[in-house]
């Protein structure tokens, strides 16, 4: 048996990103013995989750897992209290079940607290002591820190950035709400107005074609940069932050939609003071390294007590 290790799961609307790392590790970013990405959940999220650990930590001494989930999370309790892209969370126990599944000490925090973690202290944030993280994927979250601490609300819900209605009776969101940001600049909502012009694929495919002056993809991708600057603005009128970290799949490399967006906040910022705007450096695996990190501190003060 290997020495010992934490595990960190980032769990997604359709999949879940892994990375393993050395429990003993000094505090800087955890390096992965092993990272990957498992396909979309099954019906039993806690069954399915223990597998994968398992089958992750194989020939390794699992101290701590920590699970990233998209939605309103109870630290505490390890419980979901709502998470609109995993409906199947809803409610659920999940630290304490994943616990009992595993053996080991489990974290349940939100996937925007996680990736802003990671960006803050490794990523585009470094350095930096007031940072606003945005994660664009499925969903669109959000998280603030203010030298290292995260400023989540009193009710540890801030930073649901995507469900701001931006087109008030609009679109039904997940949420319940209609006309909510995530519904104009969420991946999904991406993929519907790229396959109605005519296009073939995901938001991914949106943007290649976006990058090759695709005629179909050109007025989309600018729309959805007009969307995510007023998000911006709007961030910047609430919060006054020293540097926006955009992230997660649709702000990957070549950073198109923060381009734009950054653009067009220059344009029509007014009284705002405009921050740096800056892609992500840590990609996809943000989440992964945030929920890592938050593992290894999780044994820690497991081995302290």
């Amino acid at each position: 048996m290997i020495g010992s290790t934490v595990l960190g799961l980032d769990v997604g609307g359709s999949s879940v990103k892994y990375r393993l790392a050395s429990a003993g590790q000094a505090d800087g970013m955890p390096d992965a013995i092993a990272e990957g990405v498992a396909p979309a959940l099954a019906d039993d999220l806690p069954a399915t989750l223990a597998e994968l650990a398992r089958t992750v930590s194989a020939g390794h001494r699992l101290a701590a897992v920590a699970v990233a989930i998209p939605g309103l999370v109870d630290e505490a309790t390890g419980t979901v209290i709502r998470s609109s892209n995993v409906p199947a969370l809803d409610g659920s126990a999940l630290g304490p079940e994943l616990s009992t599944l595993l053996g080991v000490p489990v974290r349940i925090l939100n996937d925007g607290r996680a990736a802003a973690v990671a960006e803050a202290r490794w990523g585009a944030g470094a350095g930096q002591s007031d940072v606003f993280t945005l994660a664009l994927g499925t969903g669109i979250a959000g998280s603030h820190l203010v030298d290292g601490v995260i400023a989540d609300g009193a009710h540890g819900s801030a930073g649901e950035l995507g469900h701001i209605v931006v087109e008030p009776g609009g679109r039904l969101c997940s949420c319940g709400q209609r006309g909510c940001l995530e519904t104009l600049l969420g991946a999904p909502a991406l993929r519907r107005a790229w396959n109605a012009a005519g296009g073939e694929g995901s938001a991914r495919e949106l943007l290649a074609a976006y990058d090759e002056g695709d005629d179909r993809a050109v007025p989309i991708v600018r729309t959805a940069a007009q969307h995510l600057a007023d998000a911006v603005l709007t961030l910047l009128a609430l919060v006054d932050p020293g540097v926006v970290v955009v992230g997660g799949g649709l702000a990957s490399a070549p950073h198109r939609l923060v381009e734009l967006a950054a653009g067009y906040v220059a344009e029509q910022a007014t009284f705002h003071r405009v921050p740096p705007i800056v892609p992500a450096e840590l990609g996809r695996w943000a989440g992964a390294v945030g929920t890592a990190a938050e593992a290894r501190a999780l044994a820690a003060r497991v081995i302290a007590a």
